[in-house]
């Protein structure tokens, strides 16, 4: 007895997913490992400062208020735009780290606040401190 086989007049689909994309991207990442990994391990060694123990140095503390008519008093001596740039260049060039506290008036300009901003960058002083004023 022999049984006759259905045969089937269309197309059959593969059911299969297809994984070359994904071996080619785990070999590249693999490559990559490969590649970077000796780089990782290498490092310099950097000589250290040997036996300077001692403490920070305290910054000298410079205070400046700009007055609401725009004009310019640092530590209580009133100076011009050019005068202050002077002023902090020597501060600047004693060898102590300078730190500028700010202090502005309540209606004194912003461009003046940027222009002493712009003075203090200019002569090297990263230490500043803007204070404000509250009122009760």
């Amino acid at each position: 007895m022999s049984f006759a086989r259905e045969r089937s007049t269309g197309t059959t689909t593969i059911a299969e997913i297809n994984i070359t994309p994904l071996v080619d991207v785990l070999l590249t990442v693999l490559i990559i490992f490969m590649i970077t990994t000796p780089l990782l391990t290498k490092r310099i060694d950097l000589p250290l400062q040997a036996g300077h123990q001692g403490k920070a140095v305290e910054p000298r503390v410079l205070g400046l208020s700009i007055r609401d008519n725009g004009e310019l008093v640092l530590e209580g001596q009133s100076l011009s735009r050019s005068g202050l740039d002077q002023s902090l260049r020597v501060a600047a060039a004693a060898g102590v780290p300078v730190q500028l506290d700010i202090r502005p008036q309540a209606h004194s300009s912003y461009d003046n606040l940027a222009n002493v901003l712009a003075i203090a960058q200019n002569n090297g002083i990263q230490n500043l401190r803007v204070m404000s004023v509250t009122r009760d």
